[in-house]
């Protein structure tokens, strides 16, 4: 950026610019552009859009963007303005978006009470403030996070229209690796759902990432900035001496509603059996051996998510490294349709999961090294659904790890989700009665193999049908049923307490199905403080899935390694 080169240094001991006393607006209703600029928006590093802003001071500030975004093949596009004071509490607003074609007219009143109306091709709905806010966050509208630049350097909590709380973490100074003048990071959890870094430069943003969705969007002309002060993305986990880690090839043969794929793995082994042709005799023994399931949406066999930012924890990677470490083998797979992993990803359902992971419970066990009959299966979430079902069908399967598996039918599960996302977002009990309604009718059409409703705005439309499959194949399948048919396989039910996503009355329905079934080889265990990815969290909301400091628990990962030394050998 031009005058970079000439810039003061900074004090150390100024941790972020304090704002001081707003300027007087301009005489005689004259308008002064306060900033402007264009900001690039990227998915996953691949642009998707711009929006340019503007923020002009009069008698009070105008807030003004226009945005064009193509997100997932979903064009959005909006235009408007926000008029703040000069705390940028919120006056009043109007946009006119359009969101895969359909136009959605939306205006804001400060009331009391503050009220949006939205306006979706002629049908009208009036949302109000569950309580005083501080700031409006319009969708897609990265310009309205400015405030954030506004505030003193010390961490706070405001609150954002309908009521959602806003954490906005401490000021950290850039590092002089970065060098720009008053340039500090910010770590924001919006309503625990959404965990974003804000970057200022004094109270100007100059960029945002939102990890978990792989979002950034930064201004022109502030790139090489930005990418200086960003936080470094994790790294895969080195593999200790004494492992190898082998590539191997499974091919899915077609079957009955299921396309044939060949999925890309990693046979993880101790090196002393890297090199076996044949099936070892004498002192060297076949070693036992596990299959990774994983959860739901398109992963790397580690459980990461692809490309910049996402899910980086390697939850895989790591609980492979231990078990090699006990000379127990595992075999990972990218997902169908993922990475080099062949098969369309848009036509996964039970059935295609299942297939995937009896191809890959053969494959390991035609492994020289491997002893076929000590075989186990570890599914996390989506997996943990999965790995019963292929022991129904493979009643020599020795033992199953159930991470975060799930215990009662799928649109139980999504409605407690969908109440709690409405809830973290602060909407009026009336408002979360009426999503859930609305989500009930699109799983019972789903169910039923009817349309959606017509009302599903069209770029939810776009998405429910996309996943229709595998919402379908859910719903005919009852995972409590399933574990009601295994007696004999050795189970490990593992929970954390502070999951969001698969709650612990989901472990404790298939610790009872188990029971029922007769089962006597069950172990449970309910981890305090732990998050859906086995990590510690004070939360346990989807914003802490990015914490840069966060590991899978050590605890867990050594009793799922005396579990499976206790039962596969």
């Amino acid at each position: 950026m031009p005058g970079q080169a000439t810039a003061p240094p900074r004090p150390a001991a100024a941790a972020a610019p304090t704002p001081g006393p707003p300027a007087p607006p301009p005489p005689d209703g004259a308008t002064e552009t306060l900033d402007e600029g264009t900001f690039v928006v990227s998915v996953k590093g691949q642009p998707v859009g711009r929006e340019r802003f503007a923020i002009r001071r009069g008698e009070s500030i105008r807030v003004e963007h226009d945005s064009h975004l193509d997100i997932a093949g979903t064009a959005l596009a909006s235009r408007g303005s926000l008029t703040v004071g000069d705390d940028w509490k919120p006056r009043a607003g109007a946009w006119t978006s359009t969101i895969a074609g359909t136009q959605v007219e939306q205006t804001f009143a400060a009331g009391p009470p503050a009220t949006l109306t939205v306006d979706t091709a002629g049908k009208k709905e009036s949302i109000k403030a569950a309580r005083d806010i501080d700031y409006f966050l319009l969708d897609n509208a990265m310009i309205h996070l400015t405030p954030v630049c506004r505030l003193p350097p010390e961490a706070t909590t405001r609150f954002v229209f309908p009521g959602m709380e806003l954490k906005v973490g401490a000021a950290v100074p850039v590092p002089e690796s970065a060098p720009g003048p008053d340039l500090v990071r910010r770590a924001v959890d919006l309503g625990g759902a959404l965990a974003v870094d804000v970057y200022c430069q004094r109270d100007r943003l100059l960029a945002l990432d939102a990890p978990l969705q792989s979002l950034t969007a930064v201004r022109e002309g502030s790139e090489a900035l930005v990418a200086q002060a960003r936080r470094k993305e994790r790294t895969k986990p080195a593999l200790p001496d004494g492992l190898a880690e082998l590539p191997r090839k499974v091919a899915v043969p077609a079957s009955a509603g299921v396309e044939a794929a060949s999925l890309d793995c990693s046979l993880l082994v101790p090196a002393t059996h890297a090199r076996l042709q044949a099936r070892p005799t004498g002192d060297l023994k076949p070693l036992p051996a596990v299959v990774f399931l994983t959860g739901s949406g398109l992963q790397d066999r580690d459980e990461d998510s692809y490309g910049p930012g996402g899910l980086k924890l390697a939850i895989f990677k790591v609980m492979a490294i231990e078990l090699g470490k006990a000379g127990i083998a595992s075999l990972r797979c990218d997902d169908r349709g993922s990475g080099a992993s062949t098969g369309d990803a848009a036509k996964v359902s039970l059935d295609s999961h299942l297939a995937d992971a009896q191809a890959e419970i053969a494959a390991l066990r035609a492994e020289p090294a491997i002893d076929p009959a000590h075989i186990g299966l570890i599914g996390h979430s989506e997996g943990g659904i999965v790995a019963p079902l292929a022991a129904r069908k493979d009643r020599k399967l020795r033992a199953l790890v159930l991470m975060a598996g799930t215990g009662r039918p799928i649109d139980v599960i999504l409605l407690e989700q969908v109440e709690r996302s409405a809830r973290r977002a602060g909407l009026p009990h009336d408002k979360i009665d009426a999503e859930l309604a609305r989500y009930r009718a699109v799983l019972d059409a789903i169910r039923a193999g009817k349309p959606l409703p017509a009302d599903v705005p069209e770029a939810e439309r776009v998405q429910w049908e996309s996943g229709r499959a595998l919402f379908a194949s859910h719903m005919k399948s009852n995972p409590a049923a399933v574990a009601r048919k295994l007696k004999r396989v050795a189970v490990f039910i593992a929970q954390g307490d502070k999951d969001q996503q698969v709650a612990v009355a989901d472990a404790e329905a298939l610790r009872a199905a188990f029971t029922d079934a007769g089962n006597k080889k069950i172990e449970y265990k309910v981890y305090p403080d732990l998050n859906h990815l086995f990590a510690h969290s004070t939360t346990g909301n989807p914003s802490e899935y990015t914490d840069p400091d966060a590991v899978v628990d050590p605890g867990f990962l050594a009793d799922v390694v005396r579990f499976l030394g206790k039962r596969l050998r």
